[in-house]
Parts: structure tokens; sequence; C-alpha cells
């Protein structure tokens, strides 16, 4: 029993340690990466600090917690470029489906109705990546070829509780 709290003693970091690590990956560029820097930020040491900062780096816990944070900068860096490529296709979509005209095999000239809700749909899944806030609610009539007409409501925000100053 007693080696278990032991072990948790020393994989517990201490609010300085936790400070430097976050520093350490998400510092702007005088610290991210920088453990003497961040060390002297952290613990108000300066002069030669080489050697204890490389100590508390050295750390198996140090370590750890550097690599958590370094994989969750890695996750939400491949998050954004998802959500970026997914909104440039939906703006492709709707660019395409808003304005095209189409016909069958034999020249005849297909309903606009089903690509203009393509388009409305991508429009609306992009509204759900990209959220618009409004203090107010808006309506918006858009009429398109042929007579048809879309009708975008966009909701009312929430009035906030009472901020406090």
């Amino acid at each position: 029993m007693k080696e278990k709290n032991t072990d948790q003693k020393e994989t517990a970091l201490t609010a300085q340690e936790e400070d430097f690590c976050n520093l350490y990956i998400y510092g702007d560029m005088d610290f991210a990466g920088q453990h003497r820097k961040c060390y002297e930020e952290i613990f108000g040491e300066t002069g030669n600090v080489a050697v204890a900062s490389r100590r508390l780096l050295g750390k198996p816990q140090i370590m750890a917690r550097i690599k958590e944070l370094s994989a969750l900068v890695q996750n939400d860096t491949e998050t954004l470029a998802v959500k970026l490529q997914v909104a440039e296709t939906l703006k492709a979509v709707m660019e395409e489906t808003s304005s095209a005209a189409y016909s069958d095999k034999f020249g005849v000239s297909l309903s606009p109705a089903p690509l203009r809700a393509v388009s409305v749909n991508a429009a609306k899944a992009l509204m759900d990546l990209y959220p618009i806030k409004h203090a107010q609610e808006a309506k918006l009539r858009i009429e398109g070829e042929g007579g048809v007409v879309f009708n975008v409501i966009v909701p009312e925000a929430k009035p906030r509780d009472h901020e406090e100053t």
C-alpha cells in the first residue's frame, strides 16, 4: 500500500510543473520547446538554469505530461485541417448546385429544385461547422428559379443571465 502512495506522489505534478509543461507546449515562439526559458519564466530563476531545466524535463512524469499535451495539439491540428477541408468542399457544392443547369440524356432540362436543395443542405452543414450567432431573429427570403422559394430563419439568441460587473 505504501508503494502506491509513493508512486502517486511521484507522478502527480505540482502547479508549477503543470505550468511549465503548458508553457513548453502552448507558449509562443519565445517559450514553446524552450525548456530553459520556460523554467526561468515559471520558477523565477535566472542565470545558469540549464541543468535544473534539463533535470526537470528528464522527469518521467514531466515527459509523460508533455507527450500528452503534444498529442492534444496534434489532434486539434488534424481536426482543424479536416474541418477546413470539409468547409471548402461544402462551399464548392453550394457554388455548383446553386446555379448549375443540367439536362437528361435527351436534352430535356431537369428541374433545378433538387440541385437547389443540395445547395441549401450544404449551406446548412456549413452553418453547423461555423455557426453564426445573431443578437436577434432574422428572416431571409430567397427566390430561386422556377418559383422555388427558400425561407431562412436565423433563431433568436437566448438572453444572458444577469452579469455581474
